[in-house]
Formats: structure tokens, C-alpha cells, sequence
């Protein structure tokens, strides 16, 4: 099985978010880094960076992103361009967050098709400190994940168990925008 984990595009910062209506009359306190959006070079820059791999023909069986505004848009854009058809959402999935609760679910799951090829779209350090985990059984803080970068791992079956995955890629969105590959 191939786990791809790619960083969520450039965002807005604190200052640019404005609450909707509906945003503020959910009866929960509103955390406003939730809200923040991709700007318009991060929503360039992540259609370039799905153009590229669609054009590599790097497809994936199902995306799960994080719930914020900016992890969703970026997965969005990535389904938009046929990279996907399918697309979760996981509260797992969001800054600082749970990957034994993640991986607990992933291995309990049911799916009707097979799982060969999975995106998780989210945040930094989660995804650099998840990929080290998988790869080395601990966290080395060695990885870097740019916004809009992928990480690529294989695993020799769906479990995905931590140190049991090997690098396959690490990439920016840069190199892939740019490269001749």
C-alpha cells in the first residue's frame, strides 16, 4: 500500500479570516486557525501541484483530510482535478492531532473497494513527525514538509504499522511544478 501525506497549501494568516453568520452561531467557541483559507498562490500552486501529478498519472484510491477550511481546499482542488473520487473527512487528521485514534480507525474500517493508494491532507508537524514514526518507529525531526509538499510511503500491506514503511518520495511543490519529470 502506498500512504501519501501532503501538507495543506498557503494559507491566510489570523488577520485575513472573517467569521460567517454560521460560523458564529454554532454553540461552539470558534477557533479562528480553523477558518483560515488558502490564498489565492496557495490555490494557484496546489492546482499546479495536482496538474503535475495528474499528468504524472499519480491518481489515489480516497482522500482523507483534516477539517479545517485550508486542509479541505487544498483536497478539494487535488479531487477537482480527477486525482481522487473520493474524499473523507477526519477530526483526527487535525493540528496536533491523534494518530493512534487515526490508525485504530484505519484498521477497523470497511470499505467496499480495496485501498491501494490513500492521500491524508493535513498540518505540519504532524504529517513530517507521522511519515517519521511509520518510517523509523520514532520521531526524529528530520523531515520537512513544505506547504504543498507530499511525502510518499510504501508499506508492504494496508495496516500501516508504525516502522514498517519505507520513503518513496519527498517533494515540494516547487520541484514538482518545476522539474522536468
Amino acid at each position: 500500500m502506498y500512504l501519501y501525506l501532503i501538507r495543506h497549501g498557503i494559507a491566510g494568516d489570523l488577520e485575513s479570516v472573517t467569521p460567517t453568520d454560521n460560523d458564529l452561531s454554532t454553540q461552539k467557541t470558534i477557533d479562528l486557525d480553523e477558518l483560515r483559507s488558502l490564498t489565492k498562490v496557495g490555490r494557484k500552486k496546489i492546482a499546479q501541484v495536482a496538474d503535475r501529478l495528474a499528468k504524472l498519472d499519480v491518481t489515489f484510491d480516497l482522500i482523507i483530510t483534516s477539517p479545517l477550511v485550508r486542509a479541505r481546499q487544498t483536497a478539494e482542488i487535488l479531487s477537482d482535478r480527477q486525482i481522487s473520487t473520493q474524499l473523507q473527512v477526519s477530526e483526527d487528521l487535525k493540528p496536533m492531532g491523534n494518530l493512534p485514534a487515526w490508525l485504530m480507525w484505519w484498521q477497523a474500517r470497511t470499505f467496499d473497494d480495496p485501498i491501494s493508494t490513500l492521500a491524508v491532507v493535513g498540518h505540519e508537524p504532524n504529517l513530517s513527525h507521522w511519515a517519521e514514526l511509520f518510517i523509523f518507529g520514532k520521531v526524529v525531526d528530520r523531515l520537512v514538509l513544505k506547504k504543498g509538499g507530499i511525502i510518499g510511503l510504501k508499506f508492504d500491506d494496508d495496516r500501516l504499522a508504525i516502522g514498517t514503511a519505507q520513503l518513496i518520495c519527498l517533494l515540494t511543490p516547487k520541484y514538482l511544478v518545476d522539474s522536468k519529470i
